[in-house]
């Protein structure tokens, strides 16, 4: 059961917990940012970077947004601290909630097509997927552009 009880956006105090998620040799399809480039993100007013805390406080998860139009959202990372129990699909459910009140109409993202689990977890919050397209480093790595729509 997840132990997720709220979101709230992050500060620069959680650039070092945000760092140590990407860092974890498990997270092989999350890319990485310095601490110098978080910063400088995060001090963006078109970027959303927000944290997932338990019951006493504690840091679970970050997620990482940022404005692409009007009533776009793109969905950049999401990073669970203990993957499988739950806190990642409660998590995304509060941020997906947390812009729909904010009157976001579609929020879309881009995933490995390799990464079979985070595609099924989009998928079951209700993102369907709308193309394919190679990584435009690596034309051998494809990516599934996923999208969630309000309207």
């Amino acid at each position: 059961m997840s132990r997720f009880l709220r979101l709230r956006k992050a500060t620069p105090d959680d650039i070092e917990f945000i760092c140590a998620l990407e860092a974890v040799p498990g997270n092989t399809y999350v890319h990485s940012w310095t601490r110098a480039t978080h910063l400088e993100k995060m001090d963006d007013p078109h970027s959303h970077y927000l944290i997932a805390e338990g019951q006493s406080g504690e840091r679970l998860a970050f997620a990482i947004l940022f404005d692409d139009g009007p009533g776009r959202i793109e969905w950049r990372r999401i990073i669970v601290e203990t993957p499988g129990a739950g806190t990642g699909t409660a998590f995304m459910r509060a941020v997906i909630n947390y812009f729909r009140k904010a009157g976001t109409r579609k929020i879309w993202l881009d995933v490995y097509e390799k990464n079979t689990r985070a595609r099924h977890v989009y998928k079951s919050i209700g993102f369907r997927e709308l193309r394919r397209e190679p990584l435009k480093s690596d034309s051998s790595i494809t990516l599934v552009i996923m999208e969630l729509s309000f309207v």
